[in-house]
């Protein structure tokens, strides 16, 4: 039994379901690592909304809209019995035309290893209304024009650090909580001090500046609208109902406008607050999008590890059938091992020092470790040179594929097609049953030098087989 598993031929194969078990068998500290990045990767999203909602929480900004309470006598009858009754209701008014000029000022906090973008962004808004007459109100209503008040919709006012006078058609009134509006939620009001007559222009303006992190949504309500952002942060995502009109980025920050035209969205001049609409599905969002974390691009990189396991098993696989060099399994286990590692340094140093110094500093020591194991493997030859240039180019691959997520599929299976077809090439002359061939010429001459080799020069499975491995010798 023991000379059959001797056999070149057969000694081959079953190399190679070893080698394929024990790769299988790496993939368990490999899931283990991609388990422990979702675990640190879900430590640093609490970190990040718990700085957000100390900053503030994100701004959600609706608005504004002219609210008027009116009163109505109402008929119904009951058991038998009219009774009358005044109902309380109200109107929202959308104005003419309403501009919003947001800047945002972005800055890093910190807890612990994590840090997390937030901003004090300064509102400018301005607009005009046409003051209504009686036909927005339903029949025999009674507009209560000591109420009207002006609101402004914001989802989280935790965040709002200071608030200018509302200038009414130039008169300033103090903003105060507004108990909630049915179409905005929570805000802020102002009660108006002077009602024009009917068809006339009223102006208005007002500013905030408010803090919070994440991203910021604004909704300008106007029958013609504008909205304005801008501020330092290089990399904004453009979100919401509508792109930006123009836009314009560059390293030092961002600048976006849109222009909201009201036939681009279904929302009355005015309605009635008994039937609530939604309003903030009309959100223009901007959101501080981080580049690729280092936590996103290190759980893409473990996706590959299976791929770069098989690399250096591949290497020393060669070694044996074309390089006449005997590796040992458990070499197969270290030389995987070490690759292993590659993946718990990157995240251990780039929550440190950053993703990219990380991967050179990581790719580096794993490289320099195993090339140095494979030159004590094949006692200092020149194809020892072999490993590192297949590391390298390995290493250099997978940070190309890291950089491109929208090639990151063809880039990998494009590397995966070469390191087959690669292999194939080189083993395109390995007789993998030489056993069978080389069987009769064993029996008659056990010092033969092999199916592939000339006499007294081995051929390339006869080095799988040192002769000093065969039980059919002399003995001792």
């Amino acid at each position: 039994m023991l000379n059959i598993i001797r056999r070149p031929g057969l000694r081959s194969t079953l190399k190679a379901v070893i080698v394929t078990v024990m790769l299988l068998l790496m993939l368990i500290p490999l899931s283990m690592i991609r388990s422990q990045v979702y675990e640190r990767e879900v430590r640093a999203d609490e970190a990040a909304r718990d700085i957000i909602g100390g900053a503030g929480g994100s701004l959600e900004m609706v608005g504004p809209l002219l609210v008027l309470p009116y009163e109505v006598e109402v008929s119904e009858e009951l058991d038998g019995k009219l009774r009358r009754y005044t109902r309380r209701g109200e109107v929202s008014l959308l104005p003419e035309y309403v501009s919003v000029n947001g800047v945002l000022d972005v800055e890093y906090r910190f807890r612990g290893i994590y840090r997390v973008p937030v901003y004090t962004v300064h509102l400018e808004a301005d607009g005009g209304f046409i003051i209504p007459g009686p036909e927005v109100f339903p029949d025999a209503a009674v507009p209560l024009t000591n109420e009207y008040r002006l609101v402004v919709g914001i989802a989280d006012m935790r965040g709002i650090r200071e608030v200018t006078p509302l200038l009414w058609n130039g008169i300033p009134v103090e903003f105060g909580p507004d108990a909630g509006h049915p179409s905005l939620g929570m805000g802020i009001g102002a009660g108006l001090p002077e009602f024009p007559a009917a068809g006339s222009a009223v102006d208005f303006s007002w500013s905030m500046e408010v803090s919070g992190g994440g991203s910021v949504s604004v909704a300008p309500l106007g029958r013609d609208s504008k909205l304005q952002l801008s501020g330092n942060w290089a990399s904004p995502s453009f979100q919401g109902a509508m792109l930006p009109d123009e836009r314009e980025l560059d390293d030092e920050g961002f600048t976006a406008r849109w222009r909201i035209p009201e036939v681009s969205r279904p929302i009355r001049p005015f309605w009635d607050n008994g039937a609530a609409v939604d309003l903030s599905a009309h959100a223009l969002r901007v959101e501080l999008l981080e580049p690729v974390g280092a936590y996103t691009r290190t759980e893409r990189s473990v996706k590959y590890g299976a791929l770069f396991l098989l690399i250096p098993f591949v290497v020393f696989f060669l070694f044996e059938t074309l390089g006449g060099l005997r590796v040992h399994p458990v070499q197969y286990l270290l030389a995987g091992a070490a690759d292993v590692l590659f993946y718990l340094l990157l995240l251990a140093l780039s929550e440190h020092i950053g993703f990219n110094i990380a991967y050179i500093l990581a790719a580096a020591a794993v490289m320099l470790l195993i090339s140095f194991y494979a030159r004590s493997i094949t006692g200092g030859r020149s194809k020892a040179l072999a490993m590192p240039v297949v590391l390298t180019g390995a290493y250099f691959w997978l940070w190309v594929t890291l950089q491109s997520e929208d090639y990151a599929l063809l880039i990998g299976s494009a590397g995966l097609f070469l390191i087959v077809a690669l292999v194939m090439i080189l083993t395109r002359k390995v007789d993998w049953y030489g056993a069978e061939n080389v069987e009769s010429t064993e029996v008659s001459d056990p010092m033969n030098s092999g199916s592939e080799g000339d006499e007294g020069e081995p051929g390339e499975l006869d080095m799988l087989l040192p002769e000093g491995d065969s039980d059919e010798g002399d003995g001792e």
